[in-house]
């Protein structure tokens, strides 16, 4: 057992906060032991650290003593001369929600806009390593990977738990010397919500049973820690050589050729932000079958920013949804939208090119039309150059092998709503010149680096 005391506590907060000076605190506590027992600690600092202390305190409103337990609170902030926020919560849980989860989003706001306006540099709860060991049970029975096994994070962001490496015991003992009164929490007892299940049926009993029983799932949580690190390390340098295209990550095969279906599934991970978030096993077992089985072509949607497509011989990430482009322009000069520039510039005589990105036109073609660079549609049809019929827009693309998200972002230019020029790909019949041209306009395109439209 690991004998709670200020100057333990002091150092683990020190470590916790790299040693910063006159630090704010903002100490959440519902009057339950453990927050009560943080609220203590913390505010012993002031004098011998010059820290400054405020505390907040959610009323969720849902149970018949969150109204005594409010006051309880209140008084004991009174008493220590700590300054309190309280926050009533308001609204319902949303339909994909359980109650839990709804207070616990309701705390993390208050928490967050609260820490703000009271201008705090961290905000403190009163998580121990009981909670650890508890979260980890909860994950695996989540089918969690070994990111589920590292627990509770001792720091997340601005959130500290600097009691994390205490067990529910040791608390205990600390609370009950000081002869502190505290608060409990009736729904503690409801078996009916998950965690106090694996609380009361399988934490309590094999507590009882032996003394290194936390000890051992927190050595477990650190070495899980380091070996995701670890692993985390290797994909992010991984990541360096995958190729970045406006908006889209390409992950050539050659890249990936060697690495394992999870290890693919790591590094698509970390290119879409979610490193540190741990997957439940649908959304791990998901991506990975779908790695393994995909087509060429096929999509899936990761999350509401983030698709993955198989191309040829890579896969694109893309994290934005394409808009519709539809642009009226002039007849001369330079126009841009959305990563994309046209020019229009009359020139004297054409030169040979075998650009796509650059077309000459006969500008007696669409003069006193109406010019409009806009997204190309399904049906739309043209005549490409050299063509004696016309074609889709669609199988043009399709013939020159455009994946799907190219495909979203490809644009036309139209007068009066005929096609001319597919931008990048192919001209139309009706603007090539002849030998009866006299005056020629030169159409020539630029991207963003790295945009490929082949």
């Amino acid at each position: 057992m690991t004998l709670l005391t200020t100057n333990g506590f002091y150092r683990e907060l020190a470590q916790l906060t790299l040693g910063r000076k006159h630090p704010r605190f903002m100490v959440a506590i519902s009057g339950g032991m453990d927050s009560v027992c943080l609220l203590h600690l913390t505010t012993q600092l002031r004098e011998s650290s010059k820290i400054e202390v405020c505390a907040i305190h959610v009323n969720h409103g849902i149970r018949h003593a969150s109204i005594e337990e409010e006051k309880f609170v209140r008084k004991l902030c009174f008493n220590q001369n700590v300054k309190l926020t309280v926050v009533s919560a308001k609204g319902k849980p949303q339909k994909s929600e359980s109650m839990e989860m709804w207070a616990r989003r309701i705390r993390q706001d208050a928490y967050n806009s609260t820490r703000k306006r009271m201008n705090c540099d961290f905000i403190l709860t009163a998580h121990h390593s009981n909670d650890n060991v508890e979260t980890i049970l909860m994950h695996l029975n989540d089918g969690c990977g070994i990111e589920g096994l590292r627990g509770i994070p001792p720091k997340n962001g601005f959130i500290i738990r600097p009691l994390l490496k205490y067990s529910r015991n040791e608390i205990q003992v600390y609370v009950h010397n000081h002869k502190f009164k505290y608060y409990e929490d009736e729904s503690n007892r409801d078996i009916s919500i998950i965690r106090n299940n694996i609380r009361h049926s399988l934490v309590k009993p094999w507590e009882n049973q032996t003394d290194q029983f936390i000890d051992r799932f927190n050595d477990l949580s650190h070495k899980a820690k380091n070996a995701v690190n670890r692993m985390n390390d290797l994909i992010a340098e991984l990541s360096k050589r995958v190729e970045n295209v406006n908006h889209q990550k390409l992950i050539h095969d050659q890249l990936v050729e060697k690495l394992l279906p999870s290890q693919l599934v790591r590094l698509v991970k970390h290119l879409i932000g979610e490193t540190e978030i741990s997957w439940r096993r649908h959304q791990w077992d998901g991506l990975e079958q779908w790695l393994k089985k995909s087509k060429i072509g096929s999509k899936l949607k990761l999350n509401s920013q983030w698709t993955i497509l198989r191309n040829r011989n890579s896969w694109i990430l893309s994290n934005k949804v394409h808009d519709a482009i539809s642009l009226l322009i002039k007849s001369q000069g330079e126009f841009s939208t959305d990563g994309f520039s046209l020019y229009l510039n009359k020139i004297e005589k054409p030169t040979l090119n075998s650009q796509n990105s650059k077309e000459v036109i006969d500008a007696k073609i669409i003069e006193g039309k109406r010019l409009n660079l806009r997204s190309w549609r399904h049906g739309d049809v043209f005549q490409p150059l050299g063509m004696p019929g016309h074609k889709k827009v669609s199988d043009l693309l399709v013939d020159e092998k455009v994946d799907r998200f190219s495909k979203e972002k490809q644009l036309v230019l139209t007068a009066n709503d005929e096609i001319i020029w597919v931008c990048g790909r192919r001209l139309s019949e009706k603007a090539k010149i002849t030998n009866s041209t006299q005056e020629f306009l030169e159409l020539s395109m630029k991207t963003k680096v790295g945009v490929s439209w082949t």
